[in-house]
């Protein structure tokens, strides 16, 4: 998508209802730039890309959350109170009364009991953060189920840490629909999938699902029953615009209000611009490359460690990524219980091809890869390329859109992948179960990135799931600070950066509310 295009402002005006270039936006509308062709899904029993969840959040309302700037702090959403038994495996939610789905039908525990059990009985991707408890398609009705309408009661299967359910709940997949309007709309026992994959949602949220234009924009008009806190903007406008200078041009312009993927030279030409601002927030967001240990050379630890010295962390850092990454390397994020400050590795050329020779390699070998054709995976990437040549590795990068980009890693046909992990849940076992958890081990026998990328993670796996089970608080914290450091050496991920976030915005803008979590922004409570 040239400049020039975004300039003419058609892809705008025409999702507005304009014929020509808009000098501000209307005062009823929020219009927000970002990189969305990812989203294959809007359902959030099967939704799990950034641009989708960060949809998904505004449509609908999970039981429990957590306050965005500490989330130690769960708070109630369509929930009012929850208990836990003494044991740890039963927990009962008393609904909060009154509340209404967009459709107008009230919102009670049934509509929880069945947007849980969908998501289980679905076998989505999601399911997982939902299934790693022990639910199945043959036990979630007996282990999900209301007691009347405004008691709900959750039975799991092991004992866990006494937040890591709240935590899962107030996720993404925990999203609560409208019973009756989904099932309304089942064909053929999809559960409404196929309805709602259709620019149709069935939340209780703040907004609802007008319009979705497949890698386009997406359109979300105010919940009429909604009755909690809003800034009282009639739509939300999400526009597909990932180059970062197209979209500092539109937000100086005022053709956008919120420009989510601005890159380090952006916010330095826009200092001191009285029409712009800037708002920051602590990000879970880990970017990481993921290695195929399939592949011939990457099986041998040696290759993986010497390809550990091959990427200028620190450089990229101040450099392409001044601002807006730090330096982390570790499968923690900081700001998360267990979360420590280990760094062991730099760019180092000369060890790097020490290291190769150890492990038996001579002469240049080829690595492929795919790459979101939207910064900062194409700098990083290009980056890390330069840098590996110099020890005799050479990377084909082949840039791809974001559906692309997420098909090639989920059927891992790839020999290395540039990407991102977001934590489902500010728990530290959103990451340890992804990176570190092998099918074995896991309760529900779901699959993690360890196994997509060919890795027995070995004692670290079960590890991983005796610091989960852990119901001490300082001793799971040890346990994760213990984990990480040999999973950082062993490994084949090779983690690089940790996002902060930071955005731009109109100075008319006022309200909005960063997430810590995958794509947890808040852009109810935005007024103008």
């Amino acid at each position: 998508m040239r400049v020039e295009r975004l300039i003419g402002g058609a892809m705008i005006a025409l999702a507005l209802a304009s014929t020509s270039v808009l000098a501000e936006t209307p005062k009823n509308t929020l219009v927000v730039a970002d990189a969305i062709d990812d989203i294959i899904t809007l359902d959030p029993g099967e939704v799990s890309e950034v641009g989708g969840v960060l949809a998904a959040n505004q449509i609908y309302q999970p039981l429990v959350s957590v306050t965005p700037d500490d989330s130690s702090k769960i708070i109630g959403v369509l929930a009012e109170t929850w208990t836990a038994s003494e044991d740890g495996k039963t927990y009962t939610f008393k609904m909060r009364p009154g509340l209404k789905f967009a459709s107008g039908n009230p919102v009670t525990a049934k509509d929880a009991e069945y947007s849980l059990r969908r998501v289980v009985a679905m076998k989505s991707r999601s399911a997982f953060i939902l299934t790693q408890f022990g639910f199945s398609p043959e036990n979630v009705e007996e282990r999900i189920r209301a007691a009347d309408d405004m008691t709900l009661v959750i039975e799991i299967g092991d004992t866990y840490a006494p937040s890591f359910l709240y935590y899962c709940l107030s996720s993404y997949v925990g999203g609560i629909v409208d019973s009756k309007l989904v099932q309304a709309h089942e064909v053929n026992g999809d559960f409404g999938n196929a309805w709602l994959k259709a620019e149709n949602s069935a939340g209780s949220g703040p907004y609802v699902l007008t319009r979705w234009e497949s890698k386009q924009s997406i359109m979300l008009t105010r919940n009429p029953n909604y009755t909690g806190e809003s800034g009282g903007l009639e739509r939300i406008f999400l526009q597909h615009i990932p180059e970062s200078a197209a979209q500092r041009l539109l937000l100086e312009k005022g053709d956008i209000d919120i420009a989510n993927k601005l890159g380090p030279d952006d916010f330095g030409a826009l200092e001191g611009n009285p029409d712009v601002g800037f708002v920051e927030g602590v990000s879970g967001t880990i970017y990481y490359m993921g290695l195929n240990v399939r592949h011939e050379y990457l099986a041998r630890p040696k290759v993986v460690e010497a390809l550990k010295y091959l990427v200028d962390y620190q450089g990229i850092a101040d450099t392409i990524s001044r601002g807006t990454m730090e330096v982390h390397q570790t499968l923690v994020p900081k700001g998360f219980l267990g979360a420590i400050d280990y760094k062991p590795y730099k760019l180092d050329i000369e060890k790097a091809r020490a290291l190769l020779g150890e492990a038996g390699v001579s002469g240049e070998f080829t690595l492929d890869s795919v790459v979101w054709n939207t910064p900062p995976y194409t700098d990083f990437a290009q980056a890390i390329q330069a840098t590996m040549a110099q020890a005799g590795v050479k990377l084909n990068l082949e840039v791809v859109d974001g559906q692309q980009w997420l098909e090639r890693y989920r059927s891992a046909s790839l020999d290395i992948w540039f990407g991102l992990w977001g934590p489902d849940y500010p728990d530290p076992h959103s990451n340890g179960k992804a990176f570190a958890v092998n099918q074995k081990d896991a309760p529900d026998g779901s699959t993690g990135l360890a196994d997509r990328f060919g890795w027995d993670a070995g004692k670290l796996s079960q590890d991983a799931m005796a610091a989960v089970r852990e119901q001490d608080t300082d001793k799971r914290r040890a346990m994760y600070e213990a984990l990480q450091k040999t999973h950082t050496d062993i490994s084949p991920f090779l983690y690089m950066f940790q996002q902060v976030r930071k955005v731009g915005v109109k100075s008319s803008v006022k309200g909005l509310v960063l997430g810590q979590t995958f794509s947890d922004d808040r852009y109810w409570n935005v007024s103008k």
